[in-house]
């Protein structure tokens, strides 16, 4: 009897003491200070520095070829810019004009990259369009056909009297028998030009003025003077006397050059230069009117009128400003 007493007393107290256990340990693990998120590497003030937030430092640095320390030291470097993103907060930066210009024109940037810069990566220029830009052109691809001319130039003017007219007019003449008995194979007009021309520049060269090209009229010598110097069929041809509203003149040709075609292989890169300079300014003028119909946009340009600017400053725009948009209502 006394042994089956002594067995349930014994049954009875290690009970006791399972329940008085995990009651002590319900209550010391209350005890315990919240365990911080394994999400969280750190916190600086009420700013939390979490595991994406160091992956994503990690892949920039990666992606940009920037250093990559080890870990700790890295978490120390995203410590310390956290402390100084703080400071200048809290000192007001972020409403300073300069990095709000910065911000804003990384920002737009950086959408340019991303939207605008694919788009423009991606043009193309075929065959097909620099061989159409090139006949359309063709006239821009070739040189004008050419003329070397000399002249022997006698001066009257307006007021000379009868007298004086009659006089360079036989000069003139004069001059024009001589240069047609000059010996085969003599320079332009040879002896005759330094004997009767009055212009300097071309008189000791045997009045060789140089080469001409077709259809051009921006010439110091009189269009008439040129156009009967390219009218001679045959080379050391002299022409009859021209009068002129300056003077009196002598033409003769002495060289031509056929009209010259510049081959398309030769012109080939610049055109698709050009091509593609034409397409991508289409592409971003494009771009500026996607953005501009995201979104509407309201001017008010008696309020602009009002605000003072100073117009000497003001620099010419680089590219064409978008119309004007109608006043609200």
């Amino acid at each position: 009897m006394t042994t089956l007493i002594n067995t349930s007393f014994q049954r009875h107290a290690c009970v006791a003491g399972v329940f008085s256990l995990m009651a002590f340990m319900l209550l010391t693990a209350g005890c315990k200070p919240k365990a911080t998120s394994p999400v969280v590497l750190a916190k600086v003030g009420s700013r939390e520095i979490r595991v994406e937030d160091f992956k994503r430092e990690m892949e920039w640095r990666i992606k940009n070829q920037r250093p990559l320390p080890d870990k700790q030291s890295l978490l120390e470097e995203m410590i310390s810019r956290e402390l100084l993103l703080q400071k200048a907060r809290a000192a007001g930066l972020e409403d300073d004009p300069d990095v709000r210009h910065s911000y804003e024109s990384l920002l737009a940037g950086k959408l340019r990259e991303r939207l605008l810069t694919p788009r423009i990566d991606a043009l193309k220029v075929s065959p097909e369009e620099v061989q159409a830009l090139y006949e359309k052109n063709l006239s821009q691809n070739t040189r004008a056909p050419k003329a070397r001319l000399a002249l022997i130039y006698i001066k009257t003017e307006r007021k000379m009297t009868p007298e004086r007219l009659t006089e360079a007019e036989k000069r003139i003449e004069e001059a024009r028998q001589l240069a047609l008995a000059l010996p085969a194979g003599t320079a332009g007009f040879g002896r005759v030009a330094i004997d009767y021309s009055e212009d300097q520049a071309s008189r000791y060269k045997g009045g060789d003025a140089g080469w001409f090209d077709q259809g051009q009229t921006a010439f110091r010598w009189p269009a008439e003077v040129v156009s009967a110097g390219f009218a001679l069929k045959n080379k050391g041809e002299i022409s009859q006397v021209i009068k002129a509203t300056n003077g009196l003149y002598l033409v003769s040709k002495l060289d031509t050059r056929d009209a010259v075609t510049t081959p398309l292989e030769e012109v080939q890169a610049s055109l698709q230069r050009r091509l593609l300079t034409e397409k991508r300014q289409q592409t971003e003028a494009a771009f500026r009117q996607e953005l501009r119909a995201a979104a509407p946009i309201q001017s008010f340009p008696q309020a602009l009128g009002q605000v003072e600017y100073p117009t000497s400053l003001v620099a010419k725009s680089e590219e064409p400003l978008p119309p004007s948009l109608p006043a609200s209502q």
